[in-house]
C-alpha cells in the first residue's frame, strides 16, 4: 500500500529499479500489484477495526477518519459506510484509480495522492487514523526510523482521544516454517527478507508510549486475509497474478522464483503440499494471519 518516496534501495532478488517513485513502496511495484490485487486478498480485520472505532468517546457515525495508504480502497469502500467522513491518502495511480472507482461520487470519502510521512491535514483533523498492511513497505533502515516519522504525523494529525489503527503482522506469523503462510515455506528466502521489513510488535508499542500514545493493545482476528481458494488450491502459487499480489516475490530473484516453483510443484507431485497447508491453517488458527494494534492519542 503506498508510502513516501525513499531513495533507491538494493534488496537481494529486488529488481534496481524506480519503482518507489511510482508507487511509494521501498521494494514493491504496487501500481502492477494492484491489477488484481482483489482477486486474491480481502480487507482483513474490518470486524477488529470497526470495533475498536466503536470504543470512541465520539459516535462512530460522527467520526472524521483517516486511511493512509489505502491501495485498492477495500478498507476505505467498507469503512465509509458507518462514519461521516473518511479522507485517504494513497501513493500509487493504481490504488487511487480503482478506489475511485469503487466510492464512486460518495459525499463523505475524500481522495488524495500523498505521502503519510508528510500529511498534508492540519493538526487534530481526525477521530481516527488507519494504516493496513502498510508499515513494512516503508524503509527500514536506521532501526525504523520512518516509523517514527510515521507515528509522529499520525500524533499530529488525530485529535486528542483519537484512536491509531494499524493493521499489521508479527513476524513469527510470516515465518516460513512455523508460521500463518503455507506458501511461504516454498518461498523461504522471500519469506525471511519479508520478515526484517516488519518492525516487532512490542518494539512498536515501546516507540507508541514514547511518542505519548496510551491502551496499547493488539487483537487476532480469526479472518483470512485470502480467499478461500488460496487455503484449498496449491497451484494458486504458481499463477504471475497471484505472485505480482504478494509483495514477498518481489525479494526473489528469476533463479530463487524457478527454484521455489520447481519446489512447489515437487511437493504437489508427492502430495505433501498439503501437510504444508494443514499445517499453516493450524498454525494460523493459533496465533492469526494479522495483527491489529491500536492505541490512544493523550
Amino acid at each position: 500500500m503506498s508510502l513516501a518516496k525513499q531513495s533507491k534501495v538494493d534488496f537481494h532478488g529486488v529488481p534496481k529499479s524506480d519503482c518507489n517513485q511510482h508507487n511509494q513502496s521501498t521494494y514493491c511495484d504496487y501500481n502492477e500489484a494492484f491489477i488484481r490485487y482483489d482477486q486474491y486478498r480481502r480487507p482483513h480485520g474490518l470486524d477488529n477495526i470497526l470495533k475498536i472505532l466503536r470504543q470512541s468517546k465520539v459516535p462512530i457515525d460522527e467520526q472524521t477518519v483517516l486511511e493512509g495508504g489505502f491501495g485498492t480502497g477495500a478498507y476505505l469502500d467498507n469503512i465509509r459506510h458507518h462514519v461521516q467522513m473518511i479522507n485517504g491518502v494513497e501513493g500509487s495511480d493504481e490504488g487511487y484509480r480503482q478506489t475511485m472507482q469503487k466510492v464512486k461520487n460518495a459525499t463523505n470519502v475524500q481522495l488524495q495522492k500523498g505521502d503519510i510521512l508528510q500529511l498534508s491535514f492540519p493538526d487534530n483533523s481526525f477521530h481516527a487514523y488507519m494504516v493496513n498492511q502498510v508499515l513494512h513497505h516503508l524503509d527500514r533502515r536506521n532501526h525504523f526510523q520512518s516509523i517514527n516519522a510515521f507515528l509522529s504525523e499520525a500524533g499530529r494529525v488525530l485529535k486528542p482521544g483519537g484512536q491509531l489503527i494499524m493493521n499489521t503482522c508479527s513476524q513469527e506469523q510470516l515465518d516460513p516454517n512455523s508460521g500463518s503462510y503455507w506458501h511461504f515455506q516454498y518461498i523461504y528466502p522471500a519469506a525471511y527478507a519479508m520478515q526484517k521489513h516488519y518492525i516487532p510488535i512490542q518494539e512498536l508499542g515501546i516507540r507508541l508510549e514514547s511518542l505519548g500514545f496510551k491502551e496499547f493493545n493488539c487483537t487476532i482476528s480469526s479472518e483470512k486475509i485470502f480467499y478461500q481458494r488460496y487455503y484449498e488450491d496449491p497451484c494458486i502459487a504458481l499463477k504471475p497474478e497471484f505472485r505480482k499480489g504478494d509483495s514477498a516475490y518481489s525479494f526473489l530473484s528469476e533463479v530463487e522464483l524457478e527454484a521455489s516453483n520447481r519446489r512447489l510443484r515437487k511437493a504437489i507431485e508427492e502430495g505433501s503440499v498439503y501437510e504444508t497447508m494443514n499445517r499453516a491453517t493450524t498454525r494460523a488458527a493459533e496465533i492469526g494471519e494479522a495483527v491489529t494494534v491500536s492505541a490512544r492519542k493523550f
